[in-house]
């Protein structure tokens, strides 16, 4: 079974209030860090307000920096976005808007894991499906490090910080 995640921001001013998108597959944390690093790197020359912008944009069937619009979808409606990953998305209802909740109320969502991308610090917080906050990670250190095998799990994930429980 795949984990479901959201991915999103907040806003400085009111850090307790999420603004995310819903990704339907792959959501565990050594799939989406190393991901969004390097969408962030390639995609979006290390802009975090630009990650933070294409990952709002949609709802995700799965995030991919590798897919290009050669990628095909079965599914009506789902586009590929390249760089980013496959919209998850219908032809015939309208576009979901951008899910808002309180991180206090994460545990409300179909959601494995919550991850927070912070424009200010070039980092993402890592949070558990009832919104605890696990660790947070600079995007520089998720990027694949060169002499990882394909299909290998990156295993040198650096936290910034480590949230103790």
């Amino acid at each position: 079974m795949s984990t479901h995640c959201y991915i999103g921001a907040i806003r400085p001013d009111n850090p307790h209030l999420v603004h995310a998108r819903f990704v339907l597959f792959d959501g565990h944390p050594a799939v989406v860090l190393p991901t969004l690093a390097t969408i962030w790197a390639n995609h979006n020359h290390h802009d975090t307000n630009a990650l933070i912008t294409a990952i709002l944009a949609h709802d995700w069937e799965y995030l991919d920096a590798d897919i290009t619009t050669t990628i095909r979808s079965p599914f009506p409606g789902q586009r590929p976005l390249p760089g980013v990953g496959m919209t998850l998305a219908s032809e015939v209802d309208p576009p979901e808007p951008v899910t808002v909740f309180p991180l206090c109320h994460a545990k409300h969502l179909d959601a494995g894991w919550i991850y927070l991308i912070d424009a200010g610090t070039a980092s993402i917080r890592v949070h558990t499906s009832d919104g605890t906050r696990v660790a947070t990670y600079h995007l520089d250190n998720c990027l694949h490090p060169g002499d990882i095998e394909p299909g290998e799990r990156p295993s040198r994930l650096r936290p910034a910080v480590e949230v103790r429980r």
